[in-house]
């Protein structure tokens, strides 16, 4: 096992070395952190992945390389076959959330009256309040989509006014596009490839550069050989006891959303395949003397890092389910160009959040009842946005599906994920606590 040591860790702080240019300051300040409070853990191939996200994003300022910022439902395959660097946005505006610096940010835009919490969601408007204050990272280009909510595709509006960079959107379909689905529409795939190939065109004017076909298949492979990793380490996950601990599945997605189209991924996903592969060999559970399992069908409470360790720690619980966590896109067809878009087309359309929350309510619906029966699940936890109003109704009609279809119990509380002082951790957990105690054990 090779740990972050002083030697590698002093290697990662000397690449890291250097102006990073303007707004980019405080990203540095994020990834010397990182090395600090990975220092003397193991270094695997997910923690290589990181570490190389933050270093491609210095490495293009340093070149003057395209860099594109982007929100984390979407895969940036075009992007990597492009040589164009992707910033996952919430990488910055999410990642200040465990210190609460983005705080001081979502302050400063309530100030200026742009929005509340209760309003606009806390994992875009940050960086908002950030560019107001030049104390975030201007990309070269913008890209952002229709889905999964209104907030999301507005705040982006309104970064490219602040910023002044051009932007590129892709309205996301409402309907099916596999046949057998009673909501299947035969113009979703087509009306999906068609956006994709205008964000290339887009992306070709804009950097006077031209997609390279054979990086372009490359891309397309390591896509694919990363997708059927993810698919394994999914069915693994099944097992009794559960072979993973809470946050592998998020890991799983992080890899895909930053570096999917890369070998990067393909090593990070393997790496987390094997080792839930292993676990399962061995009969050993990702969490000592398993008792609880649980679907969190919404997004991580990112404020409290500490919220899945305490409930693994406190009540033996494992979450096996989180909506960002559960990577969906299947591996598909690329042996030739129009394959590989339609590859994409549907990845773009089953990406977390995107496949569950973009049409229909049945989607969201079948989606937690198949997860609570094939993954043996002792209950379900919701933990609802406030900016998510769209999810409100659907929630309260999934929990009540859940529980006549399946018996299984059910919370719903509202918080906000990124702002601590809306809803604490100490209450979280107390209606947590409350429930596994009265209701599920």
């Amino acid at each position: 096992m090779i740990k972050l040591d002083e030697e590698l860790y002093n290697k990662y702080v000397k690449l890291g070395r250097g102006n990073w240019g303007r707004g980019y300051n405080l990203l540095k300040t994020m990834y010397l952190g990182y090395l600090q409070l990975i220092k003397d853990e193991e270094f695997t191939p997910v923690v290589e992945l990181s570490i190389n996200v933050f270093l491609e994003i210095f490495k293009a300022r340093r070149n003057e390389t395209p860099i594109i910022m982007y929100p984390f439902n979407f895969g940036p395959e075009i992007f990597h076959a492009m040589d164009i660097t992707p910033l996952m946005q919430e990488m910055f505006s999410v990642g200040l959330a465990p210190s609460h610096l983005n705080e001081i940010y979502l302050d400063f835009t309530n100030k200026v009256g742009y929005g509340d919490n209760p309003t606009l969601c806390n994992a875009q408007r940050p960086l908002i309040g950030a560019y107001m204050q030049d104390s975030a990272p201007i990309p070269d280009l913008l890209f952002f989509l229709s889905t999964p909510c209104n907030p999301l595709s507005i705040s982006y509006q309104v970064f490219q006014q602040l910023t002044g960079v051009p932007s590129f959107n892709i309205d996301i379909p409402y309907w099916a596009y596999n046949e057998v689905s009673e909501f299947y529409d035969e113009k979703t795939m087509r009306y999906i490839i068609d956006q994709l190939k205008s964000l290339i065109s887009w992306l070709e004017k804009q950097t006077k550069q031209k997609l390279n076909p054979d990086k372009f298949q490359q891309t397309m492979l390591w896509l694919n050989e990363a997708r059927e990793y993810a698919l394994e380490f999914n069915e693994l996950l099944k097992t009794v006891p559960c072979p993973a601990d809470s946050v592998a599945g998020y890991t799983n997605t992080i890899c895909m959303a930053t570096r999917g189209g890369t070998y990067d991924a393909v090593k990070g996903t393997k790496f987390l395949r094997d080792t839930a592969a292993e676990n399962v060999k061995n009969g050993i559970g990702g969490i000592p003397d398993e008792k609880i399992r649980i679907a969190w069908p919404y997004t991580h409470v990112f404020f409290d890092y500490g919220l899945f360790p305490w409930l693994e720690r406190e009540f033996n619980a494992v979450t096996i389910l989180d909506l960002i966590g559960f990577y969906q896109p299947l591996p598909q067809d690329i042996s030739t160009n129009e394959k590989c878009f339609e590859s994409l087309a549907k990845g773009t359309l089953d990406f977390p959040m995107i496949g569950t929350c973009r049409g229909p309510i049945e989607y969201y619906i079948d989606f937690v009842i198949n997860y609570v029966k094939d993954y043996k699940v002792d209950c379900v936890i919701f933990p609802m946005q406030f900016a998510c109003k769209h999810a409100y109704l659907m929630t309260r009609v999934t929990s009540e599906a859940v529980r006549e279809e399946t018996g299984v119990p059910t919370l719903i509380f509202g918080v906000d994920p990124y702002d601590s002082r809306e809803v604490t951790s100490d209450a979280i957990r107390g209606k947590i606590s409350e429930f596994l105690t009265q209701i599920v054990l």
